[in-house]
């Protein structure tokens, strides 16, 4: 993307989030709010910037900006594109390491590992991780085996969407997604069990 796209993008997010304000929000330019996503991406993709909430925000407008704005804008990202190459100096334990001190939000630091936000890598983070109930190093190697399976992550999300398939028999399930290594599915499990218990479900075995 060369300045002249970079700033022509720029301008066509702008003018898209003032006419999806205008629809109503995404709830009622669907179509609209997926193109203006895509197109934040790209600019994020340039800088090499992670797709997060923080850097989302840089590119939300409520008015179109005038050209000084919009270098303004450049050199922002320029800055944070230069602050992410530091970041990027730091192994991906490190990083955790120290998103856990700082009690960083999952929506945060998970994009910035390569690791897209779920709800099961949402759970490791939160639940594992910044619990103190295990070290950085067995979360990272956790992370990184569902992100790189896309049928494990959808068959995760199916278990916390729609748990009444896989509770006809939890511990087979359980056990099954144990033996492809996966350490925390059992808390997992459980977690939503225990919800559902809350509300005087009842599950077969547990």
């Amino acid at each position: 993307m060369n300045e002249f796209e970079l700033r022509s993008t720029i301008k066509e997010i702008a003018e898209m989030d003032v006419e999806l304000t205008r629809k109503g929000g995404p709830a009622r330019a669907g179509k609209l709010f997926d193109k203006l996503i895509f197109k934040q991406q790209e600019v994020l993709e340039h800088f090499n910037l992670p797709d997060t909430p923080f850097y989302q925000a840089l590119l939300e407008f409520k008015a179109i900006p005038w050209d000084n704005e919009i270098d303004d804008l450049i050199a922002l990202l320029e800055k944070e594109s230069a602050n992410q190459r530091h970041k990027n100096k730091k192994t991906p334990v490190e990083l955790l390491k120290e998103a856990k001190d700082a009690n960083r939000d999952s929506m945060f630091i998970l994009p910035e590992l390569g690791i897209r936000t779920h709800v099961y890598t949402e759970f490791v983070y939160e639940k594992i991780f910044l619990q103190n109930q295990d070290i950085a190093e067995n979360i990272l190697e956790e992370l990184i085996l569902v992100n790189s399976d896309d049928k494990l992550l959808n068959k995760l999300g199916i278990m916390s969407g729609s748990p009444s398939d896989w509770l006809k028999n939890p511990e087979g399930t359980i056990t099954a997604l144990e033996a492809r290594g996966l350490k925390y599915i059992r808390r997992f499990a459980m977690d939503i069990i225990n919800y559902l218990k809350g509300f005087g479900f009842k599950v077969n075995g547990i």
